[in-house]
């Protein structure tokens, strides 16, 4: 509040210096493209008064005092309307040829790493100002990744880190933001497992759109170009539903034998500290883009943890911590995320020890496979640190396990026979 009463202040005031150009601002910056979709770049800006500005003679510089380009004359911005100024008219007008509301070209690029963006009236004063770079506190994933950064608050400074997001890919030049609309989405990541129930590093794909896509020729890459991973000929992903892609096939089936759905094995690794993970068409043009993180307030869980990173909107900020969360214990590849962590009955498919695991009215039922029903069995319930709260051995056909006095929580059921060993985390509410 106080922000933003400073800024009005500074409005009203028509003061020079790091001051503001009247009801224009900075309303998105490509700063970085991806080069197989490169647009140049470019800067948009955006009339939020109620009366037309007009900016000719006005001029555009970076952080280098040589670098100009001067509005023509003539050059008005209506009330509401937003104008792209761009630096390669070319490329630009390549990847949004029904956009018409640009201006270019610019005879220099934004920086990178980090540079500035100033917007100078026809006397010369400086009217509006920006100074970002690719690293926090500025938003990340817009660094060579297909997307752009996009203003929050027209009434904010767009040199205020916290007042851009990450947009959508290749942005959204000369209109409004608006919700993205992706077809194929990654909607869950598993880059960090628990070492005592590793399934490997895995990356699920959700096709939300209302046709099946075949996934020939497309490819799915780290931040390293040299690191693809290409589909299967004739792999198919029907509409609405999910593919996982997994780096090690033999972990995953261990830990998830029930999933059918995943195509594998990649070759290289997802970064335990967050890395920026890409999806490309057969083209080999970028579709999709994030960059996750295990830093900050992105879910801790997941690192480590034997959690997951979940999606939680496929419409919503892709690359916003707040748009990810730790779903299940050891996540749930090429399927809907359940809130009740598939409580129920499970069947144990092809598995020497357990045949199959319930969970009804405060009892855990563990069935034995036919081949150790008469062998002894040992069953333990251990909390995530390692506490054994239940303990019961069998020579049977089953063992049911009462909860109905433990506290709601993450466990992990054991079952042991000779050296045969199967362990699976259970949520008990």
């Amino acid at each position: 509040m106080i922000q933003r009463l400073v800024f009005l202040l500074l409005l009203f005031a028509s003061v020079g210096g790091k001051g503001y150009a009247q009801s224009v601002t900075f309303s998105e910056l490509n700063y970085n493209s991806d080069s197989t979709t490169n647009s140049s770049n470019w800067v948009e800006l955006y009339n939020y008064g109620s009366s037309s500005v007009d900016l000719t003679g006005w001029f555009l510089k970076d952080n280098n005092n040589a670098n100009l380009f001067t509005f023509p004359s003539g050059t008005n911005v209506a009330a509401g309307a937003r104008l792209v100024v761009v630096n390669n008219v070319a490329e630009f007008t390549g990847q949004f040829p029904l956009v018409t509301n640009y201006l270019g070209a610019m005879d220099f690029s934004f920086g990178n790493d980090a540079d500035e963006v100033r917007l100078f009236d026809n006397a010369g004063i400086l009217k509006l100002y920006m100074s970002y770079t690719d690293t926090l506190p500025w938003p990340e994933g817009a660094d060579g990744t297909g997307r752009t950064i996009e203003l929050i608050d027209a009434l904010v400074s767009p040199d205020t880190p916290t007042n851009w997001f990450v947009g959508c890919m290749k942005g959204s030049p000369g209109k409004a933001f608006t919700p993205c609309d992706d077809p194929l989405v990654f909607s869950e990541i598993n880059y960090n497992s628990d070492t005592l129930l590793d399934s490997g590093d895995w990356i699920e794909l959700y096709n939300r759109s209302t046709g099946g896509i075949n996934l020939t020729g497309w490819s799915f890459k780290d931040s390293n170009d040299d690191n693809p991973y290409f589909f299967p000929v004739n792999t198919q992903i029907a509409a609405g539903a999910r593919l996982v892609i997994v780096h090690d096939t033999a972990k995953f089936k261990i830990r998830h034998p029930d999933v059918t759905n995943y195509v594998g094995p990649f070759t290289f690794n997802l970064s335990n500290d967050g890395e920026m993970v890409r999806l490309f068409n057969f083209q080999g043009k970028l579709t999709f883009s994030i960059v996750y993180d295990d830093d900050g307030d992105w879910p801790a869980g997941a690192d480590g943890g034997d959690y997951t990173l979940e999606l939680l909107s496929a419409t919503g900020n892709m690359n916003s911590f707040s748009n990810w969360f730790t779903g299940c214990p050891e996540g749930s590849p090429g399927q809907e995320y359940d809130p009740n962590c598939n409580v129920g009955i499970e069947s144990v498919v092809n598995n020497p020890l357990v045949a199959m695991v319930s969970q009804q009215d405060d009892i855990i039922l563990i069935q034995f496979s036919q081949e150790v029903q008469n062998q002894k069995k040992s069953v333990s319930l251990y909390n995530l640190f390692g506490q054994e709260f239940l303990k019961k051995d069998s020579t049977g056909s089953e063992i049911s396990l009462e909860t109905r006095n433990l506290p709601s929580g993450i466990y992990v059921l054991s079952v042991r026979s000779g050296i045969s060993f199967w362990s699976k985390k259970l949520f008990i509410h």
